[in-house]
Formats: C-alpha cells, structure tokens, sequence
C-alpha cells in the first residue's frame, strides 16, 4: 500500500468525518460514548483474522469507560492494563482488571497510574528481566517511561524516551536488529488521526531514538494511527493493527503486514479489516497474547443511566 493516501482521498476522509462529527454530536446529547473490553480465545490458528462478535464483553460500570488493554500473563492470571476514563472528569488513568483463565473478574479495576494528566494506551514490554510501560501522555508533549517496582500495582517514572513532540499510542518492538518505536503524531501538515511516525534505537529504554527517514511512514484517516500491540503470526509475518478513523475516531480496526521496514523505507499491506456492527459503534484496539486475544468496543449508554450510575462492583457479561 503507498504511504499516504492520494490528496482527493484525504479529501473524502475529511469531509465524511467532518459530517460524522455533526450527526455524533446530536446524538451524544442523549447518549455517553462508553468503552468496554473483549476478551476471548482466537478461533483463527494464524491469529489473521480476529472475530470480535466471538469475544466475551466485559463491561463497566456506567459512569465510566475501560479502553486500550493490554495484557500480561502472571501465576495463571491475565492481567489487564487499560485506560479508565470517569464521565465528568478531565484525565484518564491507567487501571488493573485481573482474569482468571475461565475469564472471570477476581475483583474490581484498581488504579496503578493516576496523576494531573491524561494517561491512556499502557502499552507494556519486557526488557533486561524488567516490566516497562509507556502509556500515552500527549498533550505533555512526551513519551514517558515507567518500570514496575512491585507487580502489578505499583510504577515508577524513570523518563522521556522522547520529547517537544504530541504524539499518541506509542508502541515499541523489535525487528531487524533495531528496537522500533511507532506513534500517531499532531504536526503542522497532519491530524493525529492518520499520522504514523517511527523511530528506532538500539534498546527501548534508550533515550536516542532517531526518526525514521521517510516520516509520517504512513499518512491515512484509515490506517495511520495505531491500534494495539505490533505482533508475528505462526507464519513469521510482522503484523500492526492500524485504526480505521473514517468517518469517525476508532469506527474500525485493520491488520497490515509489514513487508519493509528499514531506517529509510516502509510498505505494508492490509491483510484484514472490521468495523463496528451489532452493538458495537467503534472498535479501536487489539492486543494479541498467544492464543488469546484482548479488544475494546463502544456502546451508547443514555445519559440519565451514566449520570445515575452508582460506583458498583465491575460488571460481566
């Protein structure tokens, strides 16, 4: 696929989000947008084609949303890292859902990461024997990194892996020797949305991460800004879910392969794409671990139910 759609197609995308933006809004005046998470076993054996419709929800409570998980297997558990956004307050956190391996909650969300900040998209790695996060801080005009001192419930910050820079849902791996970091980035010629920049450097903890030449390696409402976890199939193929933000933010998921990637060229392809449908209206994350897969979807809560939703135990259904 070419890296940037053509001038008319970007055209198109704006002006279907811009008509999208003006029919959400009549409608959010009586509903809440909220997230919640899918969890389940992939029936697909290449893990290519992710079915959503076949994931178990796991809902919130109504007077809040969980978004952006990502998983990591302990003692038998899958712990769940994910945005927790309370209606009526300006920051998200990062909270802990904790699953058995029947998928059953072993207690409520607990905060692990609240600060005078907007946190989201915790994105966790492995390094050196250490747990790391990076969740999203944009509007701090950084990428920050964190390590867990004691899982999973407490982290600490150790520093910017970069700055003087908004970018969203940073997301690190290796390949050809080099550890990647991908992200959506607001710059003066593109919309977050469907800007996708990389950087690369010899370990993800270092703080000299050097752009990649061709940057935004993608420039595209419907697959530039990223989606979940950068993973391999069975077949060795390197595999990046890309959101889908036409018409609207989050309306569709995609998985591309990536075909090239070197400091100075990229190209991928689509191997697979969703869209909300059923009681879904926007799907916008997955995370992909082993054989089990970990997804966020948006529902319309009227807002006399989130408005008049007691704090109460998490909800699965």
């Amino acid at each position: 696929m070419p890296p940037c759609s053509a001038p008319w197609q970007r055209w198109q995308q704006r002006l279907a989000r811009r008509w999208q933006h003006q029919f959400d809004r009549r409608i959010e005046r009586a509903a809440w947008p909220q997230w919640c998470l899918l969890v389940g076993r992939s029936d697909d054996p290449d893990r290519v084609a992710p079915a959503p419709e076949r994931l178990r929800p796991i809902l919130p409570p109504a007077d809040r949303f969980w978004a952006d998980p990502f998983g990591c297997w302990q003692d038998g558990q899958l712990h769940v890292f994910c945005e927790e956004y309370l209606r009526g307050t300006r920051h998200g956190r990062i909270s802990l859902l904790v699953l058995d391996a029947d998928l059953q909650l072993r207690g409520p969300a607990r905060p692990v990461l609240v600060e005078d900040r907007h946190l989201s998209y915790p994105f966790l790695f492995r390094w050196d024997g250490q747990l790391y996060m990076v969740p999203e801080t944009a509007r701090s005009g950084c990428i920050d990194l964190y390590r867990c001192t004691a899982f999973p419930l407490h982290w600490e910050r150790q520093y910017s892996l970069l700055t003087g820079l908004e970018a969203a849902d940073a997301t690190l791996f290796e390949h050809g020797g080099r550890w990647w970091l991908f992200c959506a980035i607001r710059d003066q010629r593109g919309h977050i949305n469907e800007s996708l920049h990389a950087f690369h450097a010899d370990a993800p903890i270092s703080r000299q991460w050097t752009p990649h030449a061709a940057n935004p390696i993608v420039r595209d409402f419907a697959r530039g800004r990223p989606g979940g976890r950068i993973f391999r199939d069975p077949a060795g193929r390197l595999l990046r879910p890309g959101q889908d933000c036409v018409p609207r933010y989050g309306h569709g998921l995609g998985l591309y392969s990536i075909d090239t990637l070197t400091p100075w060229q990229y190209r991928e392809r689509r191997v697979w794409q969703v869209r909300a449908s059923g009681p879904w209206r926007a799907l916008h994350h997955l995370d992909c671990q082993g054989d089990w897969l970990i997804m966020d979807a948006q529902r319309l809560l009227t807002t006399a139910t989130a408005a008049g939703a007691a704090p109460a135990t998490t909800a699965v259904e």
